[in-house]
């Protein structure tokens, strides 16, 4: 149970910052555009990311346990240290440090977790991490709400440090590591340093390129940034006796497909999750409270069947879900944008409800499709890989979105929202279509498994 607060923090974090985002907009909008302010919410992912990979090696090598604990604590620092800002900078700078701290205990809590069962058996274990995942997300809203209305945007920070700093006493009582046999390899520094830098130059070339103009010269720079270092990357790593990026974890064609359905079904969750609260703020002028509360129907249902679903995925294998979720969810996202944002919030609500379910289902299951065939000694590795792929399609919907949106108030913001729907379904159908075709049709896949 403590390794899976892990996921109740992430998901408060998002869903804490997501709500606050507009009011943190109303405090520090006369220092910064709103695409400058979209920083909060994209250096959190663009830093995690970049951190994930040596992250991962270290949790391996240094122990799961250690690396679980640090990263509580560094994130629980940052928390405090970013609701006592007084420049949108230090906020910024806090919240990449938080990215940090997320880096660190991701990837480890989930190898701390799944060597508990049985290789038949994890997709059952991370249906009971969805769930705790669903319940976070459908508390995170309206707790943020709540915050907001009594105290404000601050308040959030505070009782996210909180929750990491009590995660962080219990795993010290409770946590043993499982490092014995890990893998003891050194870690590439170097090739770590440019595969942030790397993340960095792509990231900035998303947020800023449409505000400078794509012809400009810091625009074209920040695109020459990855375009260079990735090949350096890729040719470092294949003349390395410790690869960064192990061959054995991203050779894998599991591994390799469930990530890119990952990354689709990241872009469109966070393309809805870090607009709709903007549209209801700008467009239907509703509070903080009412806006927390809005988005609760898009986690009841994986809140009641992702448990279930893990079953289903235990006995059958996961192609099938990941298909049939990434186009439902995205049919279903294509429907709201067209014919229902003009009919009324029911409306809308019952969408969020029925699309729920398919991004439950591919969103949950890529994580058991790509970690399944990965052997104990490099899980923490290979998580940390798998979650660098989906928190870069975390990031780069809510880029997309703000990128979209840009400065628009009220009827411009409308007028323009229908594209995000679009952004999202499109990525949800394409992530279905991928696991359809291209992931092995296996259903016993504990029979490839090194042990």
């Amino acid at each position: 149970m403590v390794c899976t607060s892990t996921v109740f923090l992430m998901l408060l974090d998002s869903g804490g910052v997501f709500i606050a985002f507009p009011f943190i907009e109303e405090r520090f909008g006369g220092e910064a555009t709103r695409t400058t302010l979209s920083w909060i919410v994209t250096v959190f992912y663009i830093v995690m990311i970049s951190v994930f990979l040596a992250a991962g090696r270290l949790s391996d090598r240094w122990g799961r346990r250690q690396t679980f604990l640090a990263g509580l604590i560094t994130y629980a620092v940052a928390a405090f240290i970013g609701s006592i800002a007084t420049t949108v900078w230090l906020l910024i700078l806090m919240r990449a440090v938080q990215g940090i701290g997320i880096a660190l205990l991701a990837p480890s809590a989930l190898a701390l977790c799944l060597p508990e069962f049985p290789h038949s058996r994890r997709a059952y274990a991370l249906g009971v991490w969805a769930t705790i995942g669903a319940a976070a997300g459908m508390l995170a809203s309206p707790l943020a709400a709540v915050l907001l209305a009594i105290f404000s945007w601050r308040a959030v920070f505070v009782f996210n440090g909180l929750v990491a700093l009590f995660t962080c006493f219990v795993g010290y009582k409770v946590l043993d590591d499982q490092t014995a046999e890990g893998n003891q390899d050194p870690i590439d520094a170097l090739a770590a340093a440019l595969a942030t830098i790397a993340v960095a130059g792509l990231a900035l070339l998303l947020i800023q390129g449409n505000v400078w103009g794509w012809s400009d010269p810091k625009t074209i720079i920040s695109a020459a940034i990855p375009a260079t270092l990735a090949p350096l990357l890729f040719v470092r790593n294949r003349r390395q006796s410790f690869p960064l990026f192990n061959p054995e974890i991203f050779g894998n064609k599991h591994f390799a497909i469930a990530s890119i359905s990952s990354v689709c079904c990241q872009v469109g969750f966070f393309s809805l999750y870090f607009g709709l609260p903007l549209y209801m703020k700008e467009v239907w002028n509703w509070g903080p409270l009412k806006i927390g509360m809005g988005l609760l129907p898009i986690n009841i249902i994986p809140l009641f069947a992702a448990i279930a679903v893990g079953k289903i995925v235990d006995r059958e294998g996961p192609r099938r879900a990941m298909a049939w979720g990434g186009i439902q969810a995205g049919l279903i996202y294509l429907i709201i944008g067209f014919w229902l944002m003009d009919a009324g919030y029911v409306y809308i609500a019952v969408g969020l409800c029925i699309l729920g379910f398919g991004a439950m289902a591919i969103s949950n299951t890529t994580t058991v499709a790509a970690l399944f065939s990965i052997k104990n000694s490099v899980l923490s590795s290979a998580n940390a890989g798998y979650y660098l792929t989906r928190r870069l399609g975390s990031a780069f919907g809510a880029v997309a979105t703000a990128a979209i949106i840009g400065n628009r108030t009220g009827d411009n913001f409308a007028d323009i929202y229908l594209w995000v729907w679009v952004l999202g379904g499109t990525a949800y159908i394409v992530g279905g279509i991928v696991a359809l075709l291209f992931y092995p049709n296996t259903v016993d896949l504990t029979k490839e498994t090194s042990q």
